[in-house]
């Protein structure tokens, strides 16, 4: 006896239900069209319709409710996205063009309508971010939360366009640099060293009140300094830092924005007031 294979049902079974499937799909399809024909023919009128054919009146009843195609501008993006545990995929994404409302003024380029790779900040960006003047003031502050804030300020990290090779720092004002305060036993415990000459021996230590008594700006710009890149970029944005030991400074001109409010805050409060700060 010659052997036979085996018979998949579950193929022969899923073969089935497909063609079950496309069977219904062509019935559901003549349906719509004998509707279709049949609201044409009720929207020409009987008197029309008897000197017509069947294909004629099909032909008039789809072009009556033809509607006019309307195309929506788009870009294309390539984006990463997560494809496994371990890896991330290129992909690309079409999404809806949207043009900017004429009652918005534009400061800089978009980051979303870059083409190619991300951009990359030029020089005429980074005059443009050395125009904007901040000022805080240092009064009842701490030491630590106080240079935090100036440092970022002096970076550039808060700048959208910010890039850690280019120089995108503001302009900072600090007052009241001798009213600054420091918690726990900082005031008599923390130690300033210097060299005077370099040679052995010649190390003077300070401490954070006689330091405070004698020269009070140095306290925060050895603070700040040491959050700043130890770089020619990090020098470079050192000399844009302002500070003063009393209430009055020479940079009124310059119309610099006070976000003293920034230091000691909670994040909540301070988003409220940006916004406040913006509307107005």
């Amino acid at each position: 006896s010659i052997p036979t294979a085996p018979m998949d049902y579950r193929r022969i079974e899923a073969d089935a239900a497909g063609k079950r499937a496309k069977g219904r799909a062509y019935v559901g399809a003549a349906v719509a069209c004998c509707a279709l024909v049949v609201c044409g023919v009720a929207s020409m009128g009987s008197s029309n319709v008897l000197g017509l054919g069947l294909s004629s009146a099909a032909v008039r009843s789809t072009t009556a409710i033809r509607t006019p195609t309307i195309t929506i501008p788009t870009i294309t993006r390539d984006v990463s996205c997560l494809a496994g545990k371990n890896h991330w995929r290129r992909t690309r994404k079409t999404l809806e063009k949207v043009d900017m409302p004429s009652d918005i003024e534009i400061l800089g380029p978009d980051p979303m309508q870059r083409k190619g790779s991300v951009y990359y900040p030029k020089l005429a960006d980074t005059k443009a971010a050395k125009e904007n003047w901040f000022i805080l003031d240092a009064q009842d502050q701490v030491l630590g939360r106080l240079a935090t804030l100036a440092a970022t300020l002096v970076m550039g990290k808060w700048h959208p366009l910010f890039s850690p090779s280019m120089n995108m720092g503001a302009n900072v004002v600090i007052i009241n640099a001798d009213k600054v305060r420091v918690t726990g036993r900082k005031y008599t415990d923390k130690l300033y060293k210097r060299h005077t000459t370099g040679h052995p021996g010649k190390m003077k230590v300070e401490t954070f009140k006689d330091l405070q008594a004698r020269i009070p700006e140095r306290i925060v710009e050895k603070a700040i300094r040491g959050m700043l890149p130890h770089t020619r970029l990090g020098r470079e944005q050192y000399k844009q830092l302002h500070i003063y030991a009393g209430d009055e400074n020479p940079h009124a001109a310059q119309k610099p924005l006070d976000l003293t409010y920034k230091i000691s805050k909670p994040q909540r409060e301070v988003y409220k007031q940006d916004r406040e700060l913006v509307a107005n």
